[in-house]
């Protein structure tokens, strides 16, 4: 079958987010099982290709004037010149215009969406799919404080098309029941995974402790995510950090995820570092492939304060690192099982600290464990449940 699997954010060669990741890695599974996915998003490049994968690009202007200001694609467009400064059941309908547009002309078997918003006034003229990777808090985040209780009331209203559809999916169960209660709506879940063949257990190096000059004797801390402070917690890590510093705790920590669009943060960033003296303790890299840090980590952090299932902290278990996440509902579906997860109090840079401490006494990677989370949580079990999805419109 053709699968198109679309997303309103760009995919591009430059930056691989936690949800773009999952596109790719789900097309290549789809196509080892037959099926011919590609992936339409917002972006300037008409086509390229990432890992086999084929990605169209389509900016859509539904103002003939307003895509100037953006020489690329920035969610941005599609918050001012689509959702707009004050959100409202046009901004939805012209939401899904956009996606429609976007699709115009596209010839696919199945049509999976990625979130619920873009697909809320969607004419149901394809089969579609849609899961949604967005959680109430991330919505109110990018579109308004209240969005998700205009929203939520629209839906359970039948003011929109959504409840027209009948394969509505989550990553975890935890928003799957939480939807389904807001909506009243069936919302199932489906829970994400890891590649194993991306994800390789491997032996830990030392290699950037020799390129950066730390000690041998500092533990390596990795915050592997997007620099999106407010979400993910990085005030709360450099937080944490400022009291191992002042516990005498050799450590250094590598902050990933550093992009165009970071740069509204990255000010704010800078001043806690240095609010906190920690210009000696941090740096702040850009990997070409995350693995690399991975394999030089000994601690994995995760302070986000919501997040919708949890992929990077999903990649660190599947190695076996020690984890210390935040006991978000998310991460304790998927971590709490696992004796190399470390959950801290949400929000609370002191508990982070105490558990990075008490991490730190004897650190090892659990490879018993690892497998055990592999298992469990394999894409293509992810994989295989779409499939049989997309197959029930035959």
């Amino acid at each position: 079958m053709k699968i198109c699997l679309h997303t309103n954010w760009e995919v591009s060669k430059g930056f691989i987010g936690g949800t773009e990741r999952f596109l790719i890695d789900l097309s290549k599974e789809l196509q080892l099982l037959g099926h011919e996915p590609f992936i339409v998003c917002s972006s300037k490049e008409k086509e390229s290709y990432i890992e086999g994968v084929k990605i169209i690009g389509r900016f859509i202007e539904l103002d003939d004037s307003a895509s100037k200001n953006y020489p690329y694609f920035s969610s941005a467009y599609i918050r001012n010149e689509i959702i707009g400064a004050n959100y409202s059941i046009e901004s939805l309908k012209r939401l899904s215009l956009y996606t429609e547009k976007q699709l115009e002309g596209i010839e696919a078997d199945v049509f999976h969406l990625n979130s619920f918003i873009s697909a809320s006034f969607l004419s149901l003229d394809r089969n579609y799919v849609i899961t949604n990777h967005e959680n109430n808090l991330e919505y109110d985040w990018y579109w308004g404080k209240g969005f998700f209780d205009f929203f939520s009331k629209a839906v359970l209203a039948k003011e929109t098309k959504l409840h027209l559809h009948n394969n509505l999916f989550t990553p975890s169960q935890y928003y799957a029941d939480f939807f389904s209660r807001k909506f009243n709506l069936q919302v199932n879940a489906i829970n994400l995974g890891i590649s194993l063949n991306n994800f390789q257990i491997e032996d830990q190096e030392e290699l950037l402790k020799d390129e950066y000059g730390f000690d041998k004797e500092d533990k390596i801390i990795l915050l592997p995510s997007r620099f999106q402070p407010h979400q993910k917690g990085h005030d709360i890590a450099l937080e944490a950090c400022s009291i191992l510093k002042k516990q005498n705790v050799n450590f250094k920590i590598i902050f990933t995820g550093v992009k165009k669009s970071s740069e509204k943060y990255k000010s704010d960033f800078d001043n806690l570092v240095f609010k906190y003296g920690l210009q000696d303790y941090i740096k702040v890299v850009t990997f070409p492939q995350i693995q690399e840090a991975y394999r030089n980590a000994d601690v994995v952090i995760s302070p986000e304060r919501f997040c919708s299932y949890g992929l990077s902290i999903s990649e660190s278990l599947s190695l076996g690192i020690p984890t210390v996440l935040s006991d978000i509902p998310t991460y304790k579906e998927i971590a709490a099982k696992y004796k190399h997860a470390h959950f801290f109090s949400s929000g609370s840079a002191a508990d982070l600290a105490e558990k990075l401490m008490k991490v730190f006494i004897v650190v090892e990677r659990k490879r018993n464990e690892a497998i055990r989370f592999r298992i469990n949580y394999d894409l293509r079990k992810c994989c295989f449940k779409y499939s049989d999805v997309y197959t029930s419109f035959n």
